[in-house]
């Protein structure tokens, strides 16, 4: 199993389209951890989805970063800010 994951995260985002695909993907699931994060009560699972938030913000940067190398144009997602923009 190891193998089949550590082949699925290394494996690299090539086409245009896969890599929209993927912003669309990976704010999907922000939302999806924002709203786990908002029900929780427990304080290590909502430590947990801290983490998962981060992890995906980190992605998302990536994949924007990529996008922009290859002129291509995404919208940017509520929960992330550019830099001196604030997060409503």
């Amino acid at each position: 199993m190891d193998g089949v994951f550590r082949r699925a995260v290394l494996k690299p985002v090539e086409r245009e389209n896969d890599i929209l695909v993927a912003i669309r993907d990976v704010c999907m699931k922000m939302e999806n951890v924002n709203v786990r994060f908002e029900m929780e009560k427990d304080s290590d699972l909502i430590e947990a989805c801290i983490y998962e938030m981060e992890s995906l913000r980190a992605r998302y940067r990536y994949l924007l970063r990529v996008a922009k190398q290859q002129g291509l144009k995404a919208g940017g997602h509520p929960l992330i800010a550019e830099k001196g923009e604030k997060v409503k």
